[in-house]
C-alpha cells in the first residue's frame, strides 16, 4: 500500500475496527476491547477529517463513553447509567457508519437503515429485564449487519488504493 494514500489507509483502519467491533457481539463486558477498536477507527476518522469531521466527533464522543463504561464496571454513579451510555455509544458508531458509507460513494447502500432496526430494538429492549433475550439477539443481528459495513469500508479501501 502507498503510505501517502491517507484515504485508503483511513478506510482500511475503519473497516478493521468495524469488523472487530462486530465480532465482539456482546453488548456488555467488552468495554476495553471497544476502546482499542474505537481508537483504531478514530485514527481513520482523523485521516478523513479534511473531507468530513462528523465521524471524528462521533468517534471522540464514543471513546469518552467507552472510557466511562470501563470505569463504571467498578460501581458508582456511572454504573447506573451504563445501559443508556452503551446505547448512545452504539448509536454514535452507527452514525459514523452512516456518514462513512456516503463518503465512500455507496449512497445507494441500505446497510445503515437495515442496521438501525436491530439497534433500535436493542436500545428499547435492553432496558426491560423480561426482554433480555430479545436484546441479546437484536445486538447479535446488529453486529452481523455491521460486518456488512466493514466489507463496504474494505471495498472503499481497495477503490481508493487503486484510484490513488
Amino acid at each position: 500500500m502507498d503510505k501517502r494514500n491517507k484515504t485508503a489507509l483511513a478506510y482500511l483502519l475503519v473497516g478493521v475496527a468495524a469488523a472487530g467491533r462486530a465480532l465482539l457481539a456482546v453488548p456488555e463486558n467488552a468495554a476495553i476491547q471497544e476502546v482499542s477498536l474505537t481508537v483504531l477507527a478514530l485514527v481513520g476518522y482523523l485521516l478523513l477529517a479534511s473531507k468530513t469531521r462528523l465521524p471524528t466527533v462521533f468517534g471522540a464522543a464514543g471513546l469518552v463513553l467507552e472510557l466511562i463504561l470501563c470505569g463504571s464496571q467498578t460501581g458508582g454513579a456511572w454504573a447506573r447509567l451504563a445501559p443508556a451510555l452503551r446505547a448512545v455509544d452504539l448509536w454514535l458508531f452507527w452514525g459514523a457508519a452512516l456518514v462513512l458509507v456516503r463518503l465512500a460513494g455507496r449512497q445507494q447502500s441500505k446497510m445503515p437503515y437495515i442496521a438501525a432496526v436491530p439497534l433500535a430494538v436493542y436500545t428499547v429492549t435492553h432496558f426491560i429485564p423480561s426482554l433480555t433475550s430479545v436484546a441479546a439477539v437484536s445486538f447479535v443481528v446488529f453486529s452481523v449487519v455491521m460486518l456488512w459495513f466493514a466489507a463496504i469500508m474494505i471495498r472503499a479501501y481497495n477503490d481508493a488504493r487503486i484510484k490513488k
